[in-house]
């Protein structure tokens, strides 16, 4: 059946066109709404401006085609092949092209508000300027695509693959992309304010001069990106990592930096002022001449005695001992702590099956152990662990001996060693102890560049600064 025998058949009522071959038919502005090419081989055919309005190309051979200004609006297309098409200008606007195969194809300026493209394949596909108004994009691959100037308002794009993709000057406004892989992309100067992006990957992906304000990115894995003047005001960063990341004159404004890891940033100049930074990690981070003013480590103690009592109970529950009563509130000369006799190997962590077991972030989840050597000293090994761990203020490389006395900080938590029992020791003043526990760090800046920074109004006791470069020049010891 040829191009001339479809039109005919098409006038006289006839819609069922399912399996024909019209591969290199011109059919260019024909009218043929509504009907059915489902499995028909179309491939290198010419629908060019044609009306092709709600009808059915259920996995037909598209490949090649010219639909350059086709109304396909509502068509469906489910698991066609559209690879090396040109679709440009095209209306497929509310088209289900669920499970498509477009590798390579043209789709500049299309219009594709409201598709349909979840699984589908996209990648390498040209997508500049395309409109994909809260198009549903779910899993979809659009790996190394074009998607520079596209319109993506209020897309679901949540696990999509977006590797190596091109989003420049794109407008991802309220889009969503959970779980979305970003590796490599290019999102400069892109519009991602109000995105949801939590738990996102952006392994090396070019941020600069996006704007993400107010964007959720919990979670999200930026390791080694690029987000020189990117804006992140009052952005949720809570948990992501930004370990090697460059956020030189970023502005994190009122930002929610949570437990986040920016160990060995670049956040030279950036505004981090009014920002929320318990349990940060940024140690070895380059913040100099970065503006902290006003920013805020945990409000209050951050239930550091309830902490520590459970902290007490599993390691008695690892021996099978019955869980004591509720901790009473401590005497004016007592101090929570924890015997290491004859307890063999002390595994101090996050991991279920650490002896001592932590909830802060700051702790690796097998983060130190302590054992008994053969002369029945303490010796402590760092299990290489994030945020390290501090003996009388030093770093421990390795192992180290730890003398009766000695200062321990792993994460938040500063124990002292007296015996045999681990203490973390109450505040004093004028030498009477209190019921106050001592402050405990909230924050890592160890080892991190300060030089000129701001800190106005800053809790410089929550932070530890062991070997920090401080604002003046001097070395933190």
């Amino acid at each position: 059946m040829g191009a001339s025998e479809i039109l005919k058949a098409y006038g006289e009522g006839q819609r069922d066109f399912c399996g024909v071959d019209l591969s290199g038919a011109n059919l260019s502005g024909a009218n043929l709404s509504g009907a059915d090419f489902s499995g028909a081989n179309l491939s290198a055919a010419n629908f060019s401006s044609a009306d092709l309005s709600s009808a059915e190309f259920r996995a037909a051979n598209l490949r090649g085609a010219n639909l350059q200004n086709t109304d396909l609006y509502d068509a469906r297309l489910t698991r066609a092949h559209l690879e090396g098409a040109n679709l440009k200008g095209a209306n497929l606007s509310s088209a289900n092209l669920q499970k498509c195969h477009f590798n390579l194809a043209d789709l500049r300026d299309t219009k594709l508000f409201g598709a349909h493209l979840s699984y589908a394949d996209l990648s390498y596909a040209n997508l500049s300027r395309a409109d994909l108004f809260r198009a549903d994009l779910f899993h979809a691959n659009l790996m190394g695509a074009d998607l520079s100037n596209a319109h993506l308002i209020g897309a679901d794009a949540t696990r999509a693959n977006l590797t190596g993709a091109i989003l420049r000057q794109s407008h991802l406004k309220e889009a969503k992309l959970e779980l979305a892989f970003l590796n490599g992309a290019d999102l400069s100067h892109a519009d991602i304010s109000n995105a949801i992006l939590n738990e996102a990957q952006f392994y090396e992906a070019d941020l600069s001069g996006a704007n993400l304000e107010k964007a959720d990115l919990r979670n999200a894995h930026m390791f080694a990106a690029k987000l020189v003047e990117a804006n992140l005001e009052n952005a949720d960063l809570r948990n992501a990592k930004l370990c090697e990341a460059n956020l030189t004159k970023a502005n994190l404004e009122a930002s929610d930096l949570y437990a986040t890891n920016m160990t060995r940033a670049n956040l030279h100049r950036a505004n981090l002022s009014r920002v929320h930074f318990s349990f940060a990690n940024w140690s070895e981070a380059n913040l100099t001449k970065a503006n902290l003013s006003g920013a805020k480590v945990s409000e209050g103690n951050p239930e550091s005695m309830n902490l520590l009592s459970d902290i007490a109970l599993v390691g008695e529950m690892r021996r099978g001992i019955p869980p004591a009563a509720p901790p009473t509130p401590p005497s004016s000369h007592s101090h929570h702590s924890i015997s290491l006799k004859n307890k063999g190997p002390v595994l101090l962590g996050r991991d279920p099956n650490a002896t001592l077991r932590f909830s802060s972030p700051l702790v690796s989840r097998r983060h130190a152990t302590i054992n008994t050597d053969d002369d029945g000293r303490y010796v402590l090994q760092d299990h290489n662990s994030t945020n390290g761990v501090f003996v009388n203020r030093q770093r421990v490389r390795g192992s180290t001996v730890l003398p009766d006395g000695a200062t321990i900080q792993m994460g938040p938590f500063t124990f002292l060693l007296i015996g045999d029992e681990l203490q973390l020791p109450l505040a004093s003043a004028n030498g009477h102890h209190s019921p106050v526990v001592a402050p405990l760090t909230i924050a890592n800046f160890s080892g991190a560049n300060l030089y000129g920074a701001n800190l106005t109004g800053v809790h410089m006791e929550k932070i530890n600064f062991s070997g920090a470069i401080m604002p003046d020049g001097t070395i933190h010891i």
